[in-house]
């Protein structure tokens, strides 16, 4: 017993010594955090890591984490949102939002700040109607195409580039509404996330209409704050955090877990879904 206190008492001091050069600069935590109110928003389209509950609350594992992130230190995380996801990255430009997760682009880098430690990495597929099945072999696979896109998404400086050179682009809110285009031959394909699409796919009923089919592009959600927050004078601390938060590669596996059989709760869906 003695020993195991003494192993805990060398880690807290171990910890202390390391975090002290980072903390030595930072204002007190508990003096500016402590008390204050940071509103969050997020891509409504992206379950289990990302989407609006029914109690209009962006809602998964990106938001489970800036509140694993930011709770402890007495912050209020105010999630209710009512806009797409293209008006919360306008409004994180604006300042009226604090802090988002999504992808990292070069535009979105001119008004907010990404923290380093990426959260969780998507893998992107491209849903097409099952009548019309495609093989991908590259971008420029979607020439003459007619390709549902979601309003402000993004999978990378390059990827997007291919996408507005080749095909036709539809864009919409919702991705239900690119899913049920896909069902009725409206569309020819829609890139999505490999988990929030067949989670959504399954949530509309569409399995049997729709297939899918892996790209050769992944990418990481990151956590991010406007350039206009006043958390952003906190990065080197939060950074610090954050990279603790997520060393154990088990931390985000098991909110994937439970953020799936949440979404499906949420819904009221079968939660045996095939998704994998």
């Amino acid at each position: 017993m003695l020993a195991r206190a003494y192993r805990w008492v060398a880690t807290l001091a171990i910890m202390a010594s390391v975090s002290a050069p980072i903390l030595a600069d930072m204002p007190p935590v508990t003096d500016e955090l402590s008390g204050l109110t940071i509103r969050v928003c997020g891509n409504s389209a992206y379950p289990p890591v990302s989407w609006v509950n029914s109690h209009e609350e962006i809602d998964g594992v990106n938001v489970a984490v800036m509140r694993m992130l930011l709770e402890p230190l007495g912050v209020t995380i105010d999630a209710q949102q009512d806009s797409n996801w293209r008006r919360c990255l306008k409004e994180v430009e604006l300042g009226n939002v604090d802090m988002l997760s999504g992808f990292k682009t070069d535009q979105r880098q001119t008004f907010m700040v990404y923290l380093d430690a990426p959260v969780i990495r998507e893998v992107i597929y491209l849903y097409y109607p099952i009548k019309h099945p495609l093989v991908f072999s590259g971008w420029e696979d979607m020439a003459g195409l007619r390709v549902g896109v979601l309003m402000g998404d993004s999978f990378g400086n390059e990827v997007d580039a291919a996408l507005h050179e080749y095909p036709s682009l539809e864009f919409v809110s919702t991705q239900d509404q690119n899913l049920l285009k896909l069902a009725d031959n409206r569309l020819d394909v829609v890139p999505m996330g490999k988990l929030s699409g067949q989670l959504d796919v399954h949530r509309l009923g569409l399995e049997g209409k729709i297939g899918y089919t892996e790209t050769d592009v992944s990418d990481f959600w990151y956590l991010a704050i406007s350039k206009k927050s006043p958390l952003l004078k906190w990065l080197p601390f939060l950074n610090q955090r954050l990279n603790t938060l997520l060393q154990d590669p088990d931390t985000v596996a098991k909110l994937v877990s439970q953020y799936r059989q949440k979404y499906h709760s949420d819904l009221g869906l079968n939660t045996g879904s095939r998704n994998q």
